[in-house]
C-alpha cells in the first residue's frame, strides 16, 4: 500500500498490491487499443518473412540465359501468365501467377540480417549496418503494431500475432517485429512453437488450472470495483483504463472465439495436408485462420526453430536446402491464396512474401550465394493488388535494378495503401510528436 503520507491511491499501486497479480493473464498489454477505428473497410495482412534472404535467381527472377555460375542449378517454368516464369520448385504458385504480383527490383544498401530486416519490416532506414543491431523501444513500429493502433480489433482476438518464432540473428532479437515507440501495449502476441506438433498450444489463452470460469468472473467484477475505487480516490476519469483492456483479456481466456481461431484441429486433414505437414505450412494455415477471426496482421517468420536464419541464408549448400524448402513454400503459399480466394477474403487480406535482401549473382565454390540487397524480388497479393503483374526488372545477372527500382519505403507505402490507410496518416512517437506514416510513394501500377 502507498506510504501513510500519501493522500491518494493510484491504480498502479493497487495492481502492485496484488489485486491483478492473481489473474494469471499475460495478454492485457497486447489488447489496449484506441476506442474507434477509422471509417472504411478494415483489412488484414499476412506477412511471410523469408528470414535470411531468399535468392531471387532460385525463386521469382530466374536467369536461364546467364552463365552457369550466375543462373545456378534450377530451371524456370512457365506460369499461367504469358511471359512470366518462376522456379521449377514452385509449380503450384506458377499456376496461380494471375493472383499475385512479383516485384523484381527491390533495392537497398543494408547487407546484414538484422538491420536489413528492420528496414524491410518497418520501411525505415536502420541508421547503421552492423551485426549487433538489437531492437530498441525508440525503433519505428512494425506494420502489425501500426495496424493494431489505427485499426483496433473489435473481436476477442489479439490485433497482431508473430509465429511460429520471434526471429533473431546470432541470438540478437531482430528489430522491426515489435511496436517500437508506440509502446509495449502494441507489441505482438508472440507464439514460439511448432503448430505441426500435437502438443502445440497457446499458453496465453489458458488460465491457470485453478481459475474456473466462475472464479474468473468474480475477479472481473473485483477488477471493475478496484478501478472505480481508484477513480474515486484520485478524482480523475479512468478513461477506460483498467477495465477496457483487461476486459478483453478476460474475453480471450473465457470465450471460445480465440481458442477456436488457434485450433488447427478445426481444419480437415485434407486441408492440413495441402498446406504441408511441416512447421511452415501449418504456420501459414494458422495465419489464415487468425485473419479470418479478425486479427489485423500475422507475421509468419520462415526461419529455423530457434528463430535463426538458416533456411534462406544459403551461403553454402544452398541448392540442397532450397530443394527441400521451396516445395514447402509452394504448398503453403498456393494454399493460402486458394483459400483466401475461395472464402472471398483475398480482396480484404493483403499477402506479402519477402525477405530482408536477396543473394549475390555468382554461386560460390561451396554452392551458395552471399547477401545481396542491391536487387531482389518479393511478392504481393490481395488487398486490391493487381494479380498477374511483374513490376520492375533486374539486369541480366540479377545484380542491379534494370528498371523501376523500389525502396523499402515504397514497399511500405504500397502495403499501407493496400490496407486502406490514408497517405496523410500520422502516428505519434513516445514524446507525442506526430510522425508521417508514409515515407515513400505507393507503387500505383500495382493497383
Amino acid at each position: 500500500m502507498p506510504p501513510a503520507n500519501r493522500s491518494t491511491l493510484d491504480r498502479r499501486q493497487l495492481l502492485h498490491a496484488g489485486a491483478l497479480g492473481a489473474f494469471g493473464l499475460t495478454l492485457p498489454q497486447l489488447l489496449r487499443a484506441e476506442s474507434a477505428a477509422r471509417p472504411g473497410k478494415i483489412k488484414s495482412c499476412i506477412i511471410v518473412f523469408a528470414f535470411g534472404g531468399p535468392a531471387q535467381q532460385e525463386t521469382f527472377d530466374m536467369k536461364p540465359d546467364a552463365p552457369e555460375e550466375v543462373r545456378g542449378e534450377f530451371k524456370p517454368i512457365a506460369t499461367n501468365v504469358t511471359g512470366t516464369r518462376i522456379s521449377e520448385y514452385l509449380p503450384k504458385l506458377a499456376m496461380m501467377a494471375d493472383k499475385y504480383s512479383i516485384i523484381r527490383s527491390v533495392t537497398h544498401k543494408n547487407r546484414i540480417h538484422n538491420p536489413g530486416s528492420y528496414y524491410m519490416l518497418t520501411g525505415r532506414k536502420p541508421g547503421r549496418d552492423v551485426v549487433e543491431f538489437p531492437a530498441r523501444r525508440s525503433d519505428w513500429p512494425s506494420v502489425g503494431s501500426v495496424m493494431g493502433k489505427l485499426r483496433p480489433v473489435q473481436q476477442a482476438v489479439p490485433p497482431y500475432v508473430v509465429l511460429p518464432v520471434f526471429a533473431n540473428d546470432i541470438n540478437i532479437p531482430t528489430p522491426g517485429q515489435h511496436a517500437g515507440f508506440l509502446g509495449a501495449v502494441h507489441d505482438p502476441m508472440v507464439l514460439n512453437g511448432d503448430p505441426n506438433t500435437r502438443a502445440y498450444g497457446v499458453p496465453a489463452l489458458a488460465p491457470r488450472p485453478e481459475l474456473t470460469l466462475n472464479r474468473m468472473d468474480d475477479r472481473r467484477q473485483l477488477l471493475a470495483t478496484i478501478d472505480r475505487q481508484a477513480e474515486a480516490l484520485n478524482k480523475i476519469p479512468s478513461a477506460g483504463g483498467l477495465d477496457s483492456h483487461y476486459a478483453r483479456a478476460f474475453d480471450l481466456v473465457s470465450s471460445g472465439a480465440a481458442k477456436k481461431a488457434f485450433d488447427l484441429e478445426q481444419e480437415s486433414a485434407a486441408t492440413r495436408d495441402r498446406y504441408g505437414r511441416n512447421r511452415h505450412g501449418q504456420s501459414v494455415l494458422l495465419a489464415r485462420r487468425l485473419v479470418e477471426a479478425g486479427v489485423r496482421l500475422v507475421l509468419v517468420n520462415d526461419a529455423e526453430e530457434n528463430g535463426q536464419n538458416k533456411v534462406w541464408d544459403t551461403h553454402g549448400g544452398g541448392f540442397k536446402t532450397l530443394r527441400k524448402h521451396l516445395p514447402e513454400t509452394d504448398g503453403a503459399m498456393s494454399s493460402l491464396l486458394h483459400d483466401l480466394q475461395d472464402r472471398g477474403m483475398l480482396d480484404s487480406t493483403l499477402v506479402v512474401w519477402m525477405g530482408e535482401f536477396g543473394r549475390s549473382p555468382k554461386v560460390d565454390k561451396a554452392g551458395g550465394r552471399d547477401h545481396w540487397p542491391d536487387v531482389y524480388s518479393m511478392v504481393m497479393a490481395g488487398g486490391g493488388i493487381r494479380g498477374g503483374t511483374v513490376y520492375g526488372a533486374s539486369d541480366s545477372q540479377a545484380a542491379q535494378p534494370k528498371e523501376k527500382p523500389v525502396s523499402p519505403e515504397e514497399v511500405h507505402a504500397t502495403m499501407y495503401k493496400a490496407l486502406g490507410i490514408d497517405e496523410d496518416t500520422h502516428v505519434h512517437d513516445n514524446l507525442g510528436r506526430p510522425m508521417a506514416l508514409f515515407a515513400g510513394k505507393p507503387i500505383r501500377e500495382l493497383f
